[in-house]
């Protein structure tokens, strides 16, 4: 079970190469990851479980990755959603004494071996109950998805003996607020940003336009002329629902100064890491936004860019 604190999990797991974070040496290829999501994160998610995924690949060191310094990278596919965010207060409510009780047990069977870790991802806290233990990640006992099978999506998993139902629970928030193109592992991200390309050069040349892909050198992504029609088209895509996007400064500028500028969004792209690493990607839901100028009233800074005295 990893436990994320922001809005990028599924793709892979991140953690820095210290000896704090070595049970990222134990995961193996096949593993299912369970997603939990923090109280703590910026995005205001509630507190509880979102989705799984399956282990695609091994260990492999990136420099840089963790604010500048090493980290350890694991690559995963087949991230499937929960229908709804399965939540700590319903855990709490349904499934409490079940997994405390699989916690003692556990504790009572290794109590004689020394200093030994189980890595239980649970605890009690003394006045509000059933809650998860700080850290990354953890290894989470087959019996605790046997007593709360709410727990993981409805998948057999490759391998499980028998088929693991997650239905929908009343009264949960089960929406999922990403930026389009956020992604914490880049060849996903790159994967990502291709598919949505694609589909806004096949969406363009349908309607008779000649679209030449002018990322690479400039502020915007494609241009498409038909007769003495030029458009340019800013293109952005996500894996997920997609509620905002993030701009540069120069995207912002070319489109205030350019009137046919195009805005296109692809949402919902459907991915899937294989075993060799190579992502292949199917079509989103693509929405596109004709003559579109930002809103000054909807753009948000991120961040600023300050000239000392």
């Amino acid at each position: 079970m990893e436990l994320v604190n922001v809005d990028t999990w599924g793709s892979e797991l991140i953690a820095p190469d210290t000896p704090r974070y070595d049970l990222m040496r134990d995961v193996r290829v096949g593993d299912v990851v369970l997603h939990w999501v923090g109280k703590n994160n910026p995005m205001r998610f509630k507190s509880g479980m979102y989705g799984a995924s399956i282990v695609a690949g091994e260990l492999q060191p990136r420099a840089g990755d963790w604010y500048g310094k090493p980290a350890n990278t694991i690559p995963l596919t087949n991230y499937t959603p929960l229908p709804h965010p399965y939540l700590l207060t319903d855990l709490r409510a349904d499934h409490q004494s079940d997994i405390l009780g699989i916690k003692s047990e556990l504790e009572h069977d290794y109590s004689g071996r020394g200093k030994f870790t189980i890595y239980f991802p649970f605890q009690e806290h003394p006045t509000s109950g059933l809650k998860p233990n700080q850290g990354y990640l953890f290894k989470l006992p087959a019996e605790v998805i046997q007593a709360a099978p709410d727990l993981l999506p409805d998948s057999d998993w490759g391998g499980f003996d028998r088929p693991l139902v997650a239905p929908p629970v009343s009264g949960q928030n089960g929406v999922r607020q990403r930026y389009a193109g956020f992604c914490a592992d880049p060849v996903l991200k790159k994967a990502i940003e291709m598919q949505a390309v694609r589909q806004a050069i096949g969406h363009y040349e349908t309607l008779g336009f000649a679209v030449e892909d002018v990322g690479a050198y400039r502020s915007y992504d494609l241009e498409a002329v038909r007769g003495d029609e030029v458009r340019r088209v800013e293109v952005k895509g996500s894996q997920g629902h997609v509620q905002k996007v993030i701009l540069t400064r120069n995207e912002v500028t070319n489109a205030n100064e350019f009137a046919q500028t195009d805005l296109v969004v692809v949402a919902e792209i459907q991915w899937e890491r294989h075993l060799d690493g190579k992502i292949t990607t199917a079509d989103g839901l693509m929405s596109v936004y004709p003559d579109w100028t930002p809103s000054p009233e909807n753009l948000v800074p991120l961040s600023y860019e300050y000239f000392l005295d």
